[in-house]
Parts: C-alpha cells; sequence; structure tokens
C-alpha cells in the first residue's frame, strides 16, 4: 500500500521541466511525458484534436453533440475549452442548452510541481434530475463547494434527496467511462499516474473504488472509520442536534460524509483538509478504508 512507503525528502520529479522537452525530443522518444502547458502551446486545432480525447463519445452523442464539431442539433457550441498557450491547465465543460453555469460534465487537469499532472476537478450533474442550490448561500455567494461557506436548507434537502456534500443534482454515473478516457488521454502523453484531493468523504471512498490510494490522508480515513463504530467518538456526535448528524449516519457513506461536512471531525481534533490521492494508470491499488460500506 502507498501509506507504507517512506516519503522521500526532497520529492522525485515525474517527468522532465516542460521546457526542457523539445518537439524532436517527442518525436523520438514516446517515453516522455508531455506537460499540458506543452499542450496548450500548440496551435488551437491541435490542442482540440487532442483535448477530444478527454470526453466520452457516448457522453456526448447522449445528449445530441456532436463528437468532432462538439456542437448541438442547432449548430450551437456545447462544450468549452480553456486552454491558453503557457498555461499548466486545461478546463473542459460541456452543457445541454443553453446555460453554460449549470454544466453537466466538468474535468480540470492541471500540471503541478513534480511534473505530474493533477485532476482538479470532475463533475457529472443530470440535467434532468432536480437542482439544489447548495453552490450559492442564500445572500447569492457562492459557497466553493460548501467548503467556505454553506446554504443549510438547500444541502438539507440534497442529502434528503439522496445527494452527498458538494453536489448540486445526481450524477450521470458515468465516472467509469469518464476514467477510462481520462487513463487514455495520461498513456498518450506518457505519464504513469495522477494525483487528485477528494472534496469529501464520500469522494475519498468513491475514488478508493476506482483504484486510488492515498499519499496523505490514509490514517485519517482509518481513523474516521473506527469513530464512526458504535461508542466510538464520531459515533456519541451524531446526537440528532443537526439534521446531518442523524443517529443512523454512521451505517453508510453517505452519512458519514454529511456529518463530516458538518464539523463532527472537531471531536477528534480533525479537519477534512490535506488529503491526497494518487492513481497509477491501469492499475487498482486495492484501498479500502470502509470494508463492507454500503454508499
Amino acid at each position: 500500500m502507498f501509506r507504507n512507503l517512506r516519503v522521500r525528502r526532497e520529492p522525485q520529479k515525474f517527468a522532465p521541466d516542460p521546457l526542457q522537452v523539445s518537439i524532436d525530443e517527442i518525436i523520438s522518444d514516446a517515453s516522455i511525458p508531455v506537460s499540458i502547458r506543452s499542450i496548450n502551446n500548440l496551435p488551437d486545432n491541435a490542442k482540440r484534436r487532442l483535448y477530444r480525447a478527454l470526453i466520452p463519445i457516448g457522453l456526448l452523442t447522449r445528449f445530441r453533440i456532436n463528437p468532432r464539431s462538439w456542437k448541438g442539433p442547432d449548430g450551437s457550441d456545447q462544450v468549452d475549452l480553456f486552454a491558453k498557450p503557457e498555461s499548466g491547465l486545461v478546463n473542459l465543460s460541456i452543457w445541454n442548452g443553453e446555460d453554460r453555469d449549470d454544466p453537466i460534465f466538468t474535468i480540470e487537469l492541471e500540471d503541478n510541481s513534480l511534473n505530474g499532472i493533477d485532476l482538479n476537478l470532475l463533475v457529472l450533474s443530470d440535467p434532468d434530475a432536480p437542482r439544489f442550490q447548495t453552490d450559492f448561500d442564500e445572500t447569492g455567494a457562492r459557497t466553493e463547494f460548501g467548503t467556505v461557506r454553506r446554504h443549510l436548507d438547500a444541502e438539507e434537502r440534497a442529502m434528503n434527496a439522496g445527494l452527498a456534500p458538494g453536489q448540486t443534482r445526481a450524477g450521470l454515473r458515468a465516472s467509469s467511462e469518464v476514467f477510462s478516457h481520462l487513463e487514455s488521454f495520461l498513456t498518450l502523453l506518457a505519464h504513469h499516474a495522477y494525483f487528485l484531493e477528494p472534496l469529501s468523504y464520500a469522494s475519498a471512498w468513491v475514488f478508493e473504488r476506482r483504484g486510488f490510494a492515498y499519499v496523505r490522508g490514509h490514517k485519517l480515513m482509518d481513523e474516521i472509520h473506527e469513530g464512526f463504530q458504535p461508542e466510538g467518538r464520531l459515533y456519541r456526535q451524531l446526537d440528532e442536534s443537526t439534521s446531518f448528524r442523524a443517529q443512523d449516519h454512521w451505517n453508510s457513506v453517505r452519512g458519514r460524509a454529511w456529518a463530516i461536512h458538518d464539523g463532527i471531525l472537531d471531536a477528534m481534533d480533525a479537519r477534512w483538509d490535506g488529503l491526497r490521492m494518487i492513481k497509477q494508470v491501469g492499475r487498482n491499488a486495492g484501498a479500502d478504508t470502509y470494508p463492507g460500506g454500503e454508499y
């Protein structure tokens, strides 16, 4: 398991610095990892060709979006690509209809300091499902997925509808397909691993199922599982003082996630912060911090 590896005092870089990789080297050696910045410095049409690989074709055709042109049936653009030259960040968003502020799919990748790649954001939202205003508070200020401020009424409605913290709609049930395309894309760029920071306890559990291991946070996840056992420190805080601390929340991933979102980790002097996960392309790490857990 990754948690048992000794951490290097000076982390080793995964690839050469982007400016050190020439076109000749890319052509001559297919094993040289390519950065997001290198792709973003290509002409627009070349960038578009490469970044097409990040979006599952079935997701586009499901919403009648042309996989090559990224246009809807009426000829309007339905995909935004943000990939500025000299930037190490790419963001792809799909929307259904006219509301670009309510995407059905968003993926954001970024070069990291080790010359690897981080998955910063992945959103998959069913446009036909009810929407809950958890992303804005009562004053209209952004909640940043509930990490900066909260809209408690909207969160309670979302929770009762079966959503996890940070969600505004039910998901599209397409994450497995998205990760398959992402890993094919990273293989094209000759990267052997990628990283992310899980937004919530539920996210971390889902990423475990997708084959991720922990760079940081495995010990906290184990302590959380122990704390939610009957008579544990977290279990005792499920006192019905808020809707997010119902007594039966110890016994499901989503229930635990809402209790943690509500600040229950204070009971063990901990915070949901600093977790980092890694996925080796084509490999499943087998992490399981909630054995037998149900979502």
